[in-house]
């Protein structure tokens, strides 16, 4: 077995204390574990993460990172829990777009697998309450009928991003049934700044603030602009999941993590080009329409506010607006 290598970050003497709270997370380089992670430290939580690429030289919120050769390899990942013997973990690498629909399995599925054995092999598998975050994608193909998405409603993933984030799912629910203190959550369409570059919302900000900048002509080529998705705000999002995690109420449950109301696309777009104050002209390219595209998609927030107190209200001009200023700080990452 290859011993993870340790990258310590600075820190300061007060956040080596006995008493802080120690969190152990995967995917700390993604858009929500950026979020996550500094949201943590905000909260005096020392946040502690693995993973096969090391976090950013700049990144100081996190207090040591492991780098990991194997994710399927539950010795490895056992080795570090061992280590950091932390008092939750949060789970939330995963892949979302991949041409090779093994790499899809490997890391929704195998690296979850791999990682609550290792929570076995450390002994803190009922000491160590877990989070695993799936998605909406798990539902699959969704009627006008059967909106708003509750948590019973059917599952029928369509693509391989959802059944391997069901699989998941389905992994800990079968361990939260021996008793283990694990949530897992299903959070709808997070937006917020430093979204992946694949996601509609971002793809209209950058050519919006592209267009500011006049590196684009005024003019913005899109698809179906009718349907409507569930939005919400990335540092509502990591704030629910810390709430979550520390609520035994909540343990073996299976939770959405929504607004509860549909915004349609075309008004998200409006909405973008008027908080930038230029004129855009939208043109609709029929060759741009997806295959299969769900009309209306948004979930029920009535198991999430039997575990939290009150679900954020979404101010979507306001996130939109932390989006665009964002890009306009760091255009490079609008390229």
């Amino acid at each position: 077995m290859t011993a993870p290598v340790m990258t310590q970050a600075t820190t300061t003497q007060a956040t080596m204390t006995q008493a802080t709270t120690k969190v152990l997370m995967t995917g700390a380089g993604g858009f929500c574990g950026k979020h996550l992670a500094t949201y943590l430290k905000s909260q005096g939580v020392a946040v502690y993460t693995m993973g096969m690429h090391p976090p950013e030289p700049s990144d100081e919120t996190v207090q040591q990172h492991f780098t990991i050769a194997d994710i399927t390899h539950s010795q490895e990942l056992a080795s570090i829990f061992d280590r950091v013997q932390p008092d939750y973990c949060i789970h939330l690498a995963g892949v979302a777009s991949s041409i090779d629909p093994v790499v899809f399995y490997r890391v929704n599925v195998s690296y979850a697998a791999a990682l609550l054995h290792a929570l076995e092999l450390s002994g803190l598998a009922t000491q160590c309450p877990t989070l695993l975050v799936g998605t909406s994608a798990e539902y699959g193909v969704i009627t006008p009928e059967q909106v708003p998405i509750h948590e019973n409603t059917p599952v029928s993933p369509y693509h391989h991003y959802g059944i391997s984030k069901l699989a998941q799912t389905h992994l800990g629910m079968a361990a939260a049934r021996t008793g283990r203190p694990l949530v897992m959550v299903r959070p709808f369409n997070i937006i917020g700044p430093g979204m992946p570059r694949h996601l509609s919302v971002q793809s209209f900000a950058t050519q919006v603030v592209k267009i500011v900048l006049g590196q684009q002509p005024p003019v913005i080529e899109v698809g179906n602009l009718g349907s409507s998705r569930d939005f919400i705000d990335v540092e509502s999002t990591v704030r629910i999941y810390w709430q979550l995690l520390q609520n035994p109420q909540a343990y073996g449950e299976v939770i959405n993590i929504c607004s509860g109301q549909g915004v349609v696309m075309a008004d998200l777009l409006q909405r973008l080009i008027q908080l930038s104050g230029v004129a855009v002209e939208v043109k609709v390219d029929p060759d741009r329409f997806k295959t299969l595209d769900i009309p209306v998609h948004y979930g029920c927030t009535q198991k999430l506010e039997r575990f939290i107190h009150g679900v954020p209200h979404l101010d979507l001009d306001g996130t939109l607006q932390r989006v665009l200023d964002y890009l306009t700080v760091n255009p490079c990452f609008a390229l």
